[in-house]
């Protein structure tokens, strides 16, 4: 499958790790959320079969995360929603619901005896509509019956039918707590740093298309820049992958050293799936 998880947790990078050390502190490792970047592979086993690797050249970010949701959405949708006499003559159903049909009933008979000659073609005019629409019959039975009409829908359990038509990425959002114990540039700064930097373009061209083309050749040009990377999360004995950073959102007002470096920080981070998962997704987080 394109966006399963690949079976990873044991392979370690040989890239330093960043963040502060609330392991070596003794604290349980599925209390600890690690973040890391993943490189897509194996295309030439098809569409549908690429695997996604630790990147062992980049640092791996560890982190208490809070408050954090895994949230799924998916898509529903009634199309029988416009195929009811609600929504061809929404104005004519809801007075006959309402029970108003009936006083609009006795208005015509009204306009009828209008001596000015105006009422009569009005109503003559409403009468014409009414059994254009289908609507003429219904007019011309006894108030009684109109009446029983009262309070009553045709909106039924069957064109309320909800049917799927689509489902979003998985999104995951917490707050991911930094802070140093021994070093806070290392355990801070540089932790937020290389989550802001993973959840940024790569590299944005500067040239135009035109410029790109006549230096670096027009397909390459097409495509100029370079977009962010892909990452794996794991927590508490799950893996989620391949993801994407959507935002991250860090104060830059904190407690700080001599040397400006913050002491404790609280960063609020989005990460989105890349694609739409299903269930075997869900089951491949344990893997």
């Amino acid at each position: 499958m394109l966006d399963t998880p690949a079976n990873n947790k044991s392979q370690k990078p040989s890239g330093k790790t960043l963040g502060s050390v609330w392991r070596e502190k003794g604290l349980n490792k599925n209390l600890v959320v690690k973040i890391r970047p993943v490189v897509e592979g194996n295309f030439e086993g098809g569409q549908g079969q690429q695997t996604y690797s630790i990147d062992t050249s980049q640092p791996t970010v560890e982190s208490i995360f809070e408050d954090a949701d895994f949230s799924i959405e998916s898509q529903y949708s009634t199309p029988f929603e416009s195929s009811n006499p609600e929504g061809r003559l929404p104005n004519l159903m809801g007075m006959i619901q309402s029970g108003q049909i009936n006083a609009a009933y006795y208005s015509l008979f009204a306009l009828s005896n209008d001596p000015t000659g105006v009422g009569a073609t009005v109503a003559e005019g409403v009468s014409m509509a009414a059994n254009v629409t289908g609507v003429g019959d219904m007019l011309s039975e006894s108030e009684g019956k109109l009446q029983g009409l009262l309070g009553r829908s045709n909106f039924t359990k069957l064109n309320s039918h909800q049917i799927f038509t689509s489902a979003s990425s998985i999104r995951i959002t917490g707050t991911l707590f930094f802070q140093a114990w021994a070093n806070a540039k290392v355990e801070v700064e540089d932790a937020l740093q290389q989550l802001q930097i993973w959840s940024s373009a790569a590299e944005l061209s500067k040239q135009s298309l035109l410029v790109g083309g006549i230096k670096d050749g027009f397909s390459e040009a097409m495509f100029p820049s370079v977009i962010p990377p892909l990452v794996q999360l794991q927590y508490g004995g799950k893996t989620y992958s391949p993801m994407v950073i959507e935002s991250v959102s860090a104060p830059i007002t904190a407690p700080m050293t001599k040397d400006g470096d913050r002491i404790a920080v609280r960063v609020q981070v989005v990460f989105l799936s890349l694609t739409a998962w299903d269930a075997q997704n869900i089951i491949d987080t344990r893997r």
